[in-house]
């Protein structure tokens, strides 16, 4: 067992995609498919389920995933530990990313270029929930955050880099009437039960939930707020209602349900995603990585990453 097969499986656990595994650790899909075989024949278990459809975790895959995801923190910081008292850096930024997988590549991407230039700097990148996020530069634990401008708009005295822009779409469940309709828009659905995927706390007059349905001339019928994208992710399945989320592989790949672009010209239909620091921040290393993500950024369509 190597780092390497460690990394292959957890991408495409994560992504549900080896091709898309392959885009996110920079290697070709041949070695990502090479390194889940050794694993598996070194495990002597299968760890995912092939076919035309697509790809899913075994049972035994998904068991692990669980409690790698436990693991591995405490093993990449062991391993940075075990690095820095041989080798010396100039400095040290410690970013957090959202553990939705664009924002994830994205972050990836950069971060691979920036390194490619600024080789002296050591780079750490965790990926975690949104309050963890938040709670971690509060704590200056991280240097930085990637998240959604909607998830920290009650977040005070920080500066903010918009690197790309997501879409919103309207998430419905396979056995709603409207699942095979070929035009659908938002009105259709205004009396519907609405799920609020919100994981941080935000005012009414900055929810994208509420400001597009207002645009589309009704109130939602917010029957839940949900906090963790698991559980949102579980009751969308359970067709418990219809939501307006940014696009995002876990709900487009998803068989169950169905994500509709809002295609009209309203407010938030595109939700920016920022490279966040405190404004009091005044590192060198870091304002560095802004300069360089600002240039970057510029080089690439911001929306529809």
């Amino acid at each position: 067992m190597t780092d390497l097969q460690i990394k292959c499986f957890m991408e495409v656990a994560h992504s549900l995609s080896f091709t898309k595994a392959a885009r996110g650790l920079f290697i070709s899909q041949s070695n990502i498919s090479r390194q889940i075989a050794s694993l598996e024949e070194e495990w002597g278990m299968a760890l995912f389920d092939r076919n035309t459809k697509g790809v899913k975790l075994t049972r035994q895959g998904a068991m692990l995933v669980e409690k790698l995801e436990e693991l591995l923190p405490q093993w990449e910081q062991t391993m940075i530990q075990a690095r820095n008292s041989v080798q010396k850096y100039a400095g040290r930024i410690t970013l957090g990313c959202q553990e939705h997988i664009k924002a994830n590549s994205y972050l990836a991407r950069l971060l691979f270029e920036f390194h490619e230039t600024r080789p002296e700097i050591q780079l750490i990148k965790e990926r975690c929930s949104q309050q963890q996020l938040v709670k971690g530069l509060h704590d200056d634990y991280y240097d930085a955050i990637l998240i959604a401008d909607h998830d920290v708009k009650m977040v005070k005295n920080v500066d903010k880099l918009t690197l790309f822009y997501s879409r919103v779409g309207i998430v419905i469940h396979k056995k709603n009437p409207f699942f095979f309709k070929k035009h659908v828009t938002l009105a259709d659905f205004k009396d519907s039960p609405f799920l609020s995927y919100r994981p941080m706390e935000i005012a009414p007059e900055d929810d994208y939930l509420i400001q597009i349905c207002d645009a589309f001339g009704f109130v939602p019928k917010i029957v839940a707020h949900i906090e963790e994208f698991d559980e949102y992710m579980f009751r969308m399945e359970m067709g418990e209602g219809v939501s307006l989320i940014f696009e995002e592989a876990e709900v487009t790949s998803n068989s169950n349900l169905r994500f509709i672009p809002i295609e009209e010209d309203v407010p938030h239909k595109y939700l920016p995603m920022q490279l966040t620091r405190k404004a009091r921040n005044d590192s060198p290393l870091l304002e560095d990585l802004f300069v360089f993500a600002k240039k970057y950024s510029s080089l690439h369509v911001k929306r529809d990453f």
